[in-house]
């Protein structure tokens, strides 16, 4: 399957899935290829894919196990620079899931290399306790008091970075 996305001069365009996974008060948060922040694991929907489908298949191939959807939250649409210098414009849907089998999910911290379509990513996921988010960079930034606030209602957000200074 093709990952829906578009590379211009000017603009990288990308139609995404995050996943929102929640266990005793901690947050599921992953460092991809040693950026230097963390993000909520998932990836690029694909052609003839739902964003249903595709968070429930790219969770699984980034977490090793099979999660359900609890809810889903909303849509963002989302105007940044990426770590490459890139300026992007994503939008992304936004689910809470939950581990189908309790017995094989990871509660603990741990690192995996994922092979994305030929292309190896390190992925170091972490499980950060909610009230300590603060202390750590999260992209995308507006993330964390959504979090933070409980009751996790994304929406539709549109989330322009390019237009702050």
């Amino acid at each position: 399957m093709e990952s829906i996305k578009i590379k211009t001069d000017n603009y990288n365009f990308k139609f995404r899935v995050s996943g929102i996974v929640i266990n005793d008060n901690k947050l599921l948060l992953v460092d991809m290829d040693d950026s230097g922040f963390l993000c909520l694991p998932g990836g690029h929907v694909e052609l003839g894919e739902t964003t249903e489908q595709a968070v429930c298949r790219e969770m699984e191939e980034e977490l090793g196990y099979k999660l359900e959807i609890e809810k889903y939250l909303g849509v963002v649409e989302n105007f940044f620079v990426n770590k490459y210098n890139k300026t992007m414009h994503e939008i992304c849907f936004y689910y809470l899931l939950k581990p189908l089998n309790d017995e094989t999910a990871r509660y603990n911290d741990y690192c995996l290399i994922e092979n994305d379509k030929g292309h190896n990513i390190k992925l170091n996921f972490k499980w950060i306790n909610i009230n300590e988010l603060d202390k750590y960079d999260v992209r995308p930034k507006f993330l964390k008091e959504i979090i933070k606030n409980k009751s996790i209602i994304i929406g539709h957000i549109i989330f322009n970075e390019l237009n702050q200074n």
